[in-house]
């Protein structure tokens, strides 16, 4: 059961039972769950009534929600928030952008939230284990479908700089085991997996994980599934001020990743990047002008 107001409750300690109790949620229950995964400070800011039509269920739905999560009523899950919120999490105090005259700025005010969001829950020593897999893997493969495939060939262009055999799923008419069914414990999968996601990457990273293949996954906050697939986490927040997701954080922080693997790679990865730029300089690949 939740604890009560008057107990100790730990930090994002709603978030961890939303994400237990996901999978056997119907629909209209998943619905809310999304919403307050990703505006947990909107149960405090409106009604049942409105957090229901917010997120395109009924009040119904959203007493089924609370009850399925062990609170006896939806008060009493406000109490837990709003208790959460004195812990400082950001992502208790923050709400949905507001939309206006000023709407650039605003833009740039979820931009800005966003990335420090991302930023501040990575930890360090995660990315200093990913970076040392990524040099010892006997292959590394950066998969991604739809706008994730966009991050996923992003960072593969950066890391292939750095180590041979880097590769990127899926490829032009290509089907997804023909040239990797064969990775095993000694290779690495790095997962983008930003919503909405395909059916597809669920059963790419099941597949992979029975055989024994660690995954290191860039995911948003919303993802509950596939995250108990991956070895390492990196949950971004994605919010935006339109229907289009917020990307800020998540090209940060593969930046900041493959930078990281850059430095821990030595002189190997600086000699492989230096003959690199002298083969494209020597084929004049680069505009020295522009």
């Amino acid at each position: 059961m939740p604890k009560k107001q008057s107990d100790h409750v730990q930090p994002r300690a709603i978030e961890r039972l939303i994400r237990s109790k996901y999978a056997k949620m119907p629909g209209s229950e998943r619905a809310l769950a999304d919403r307050v995964l990703e505006y947990p400070n909107e149960v405090l800011l409106y009604s049942a009534t409105e957090l229901a039509q917010r997120a395109g269920g009924s009040k119904a739905a959203v007493s089924r929600f609370v009850k399925r999560l062990g609170y006896a009523d939806f008060r009493e899950m406000q109490r837990e928030i709003r208790h959460a919120q004195t812990t400082g999490d950001p992502i208790f105090l923050s709400a949905v952008p507001e939309r206006g005259p000023n709407s650039i700025l605003k833009h740039l005010e979820t931009d800005m939230a966003n990335l420090r969001e991302s930023i501040e829950q990575i930890d360090a020593t995660v990315i200093l284990e990913v970076s040392h897999k990524i040099l010892s893997a006997r292959r590394v493969v950066c998969l991604g479908f739809r706008n994730s495939y966009v991050f996923a060939n992003y960072l593969r262009r950066q890391l292939i700089l750095i180590r041979p055999d880097v590769s990127l799923l899926p490829g032009p008419g290509q089907m997804l085991m023909e040239d990797f069914g064969d990775l095993g414990p000694d290779d690495l999968l790095i997962a983008v997996g930003l919503r909405r996601r395909s059916a597809q990457l669920a059963r790419a990273m099941e597949l992979f994980r029975e055989r024994g293949v660690p995954i290191a996954y860039v995911t948003d906050r919303r993802a509950v599934r596939t995250r108990n697939l991956a070895t390492w986490i990196f949950a971004c927040q994605v919010r935006g001020t339109s229907l289009f997701d917020s990307y800020v954080g998540v090209i940060s922080l593969l930046n900041f990743l493959a930078t990281r693997t850059y430095h821990a790679s030595g002189r190997k990865g600086r000699d492989r990047l230096s003959d690199i730029e002298g083969m494209m300089d020597a084929l004049g690949e680069l505009d020295p002008e522009n």
